[in-house]
């Protein structure tokens, strides 16, 4: 088997626990954001910004209800390079109706020169949204698509997606 389809497999495997754990976790569901009052700021990344920190780790755990964090975010995360060596600067992650940027344009996300992306918007995501990731044009993959969607509680991408090894990181390829 091919190391593009080996990587297909371990992305879908993934998706598959994170919904699964999902439904036995009782995950939180602050980053509804079923009122965004109750977190106060307003915090979204920036192209070029550098205001991020802790690449790799699950924004969520401080940006949540009664959390420290500044801010309930509704979608964060971190992504790498093509190589996963190094940090991917000002990524874009568009949230769309449909399966492979399909349906309608719900939201664009923009990162940071950090390689992180984040926001406390207030975002729909009852009917499920499916990422995709928009990378550069002269990468093997420069678009990625999730091929399952996510919900209201599953905007912790670095839940999943990770930087250790037994995550599969978000990256070009």
């Amino acid at each position: 088997m091919g190391k593009k389809n080996t990587t297909i497999i371990l992305f879908l495997g993934i998706i598959g626990i994170m919904i699964i754990s999902q439904s036995f976790t009782g995950a939180s569901n602050y980053l509804s954001n079923e009122d965004p009052t109750k977190c106060g700021t307003t915090v979204i990344s920036k192209p070029n910004g550098k205001k991020s920190h802790f690449f790799g780790l699950n924004c969520s755990a401080c940006h949540g209800d009664d959390k420290k964090g500044k801010g309930c975010f509704t979608i964060a995360g971190s992504v790498l390079n093509e190589e996963r060596s190094n940090i991917y600067k000002n990524p874009i992650i568009k949230l769309y109706t449909e399966p492979k940027g399909g349906g309608k344009l719900v939201a664009t996300i923009l990162g940071d020169a950090l390689g992180n992306f984040y926001t406390t918007e207030n975002i729909d995501f009852s009917k499920g949204l499916y990422p995709t990731l928009i990378g550069s044009p002269n990468a093997a993959e420069p678009i990625k698509h999730m091929t399952l969607p996510i919900y209201s509680d599953m905007g912790q991408c670095n839940k999943c997606h990770g930087y250790r090894k037994d995550e599969e990181a978000l990256g070009i390829d």
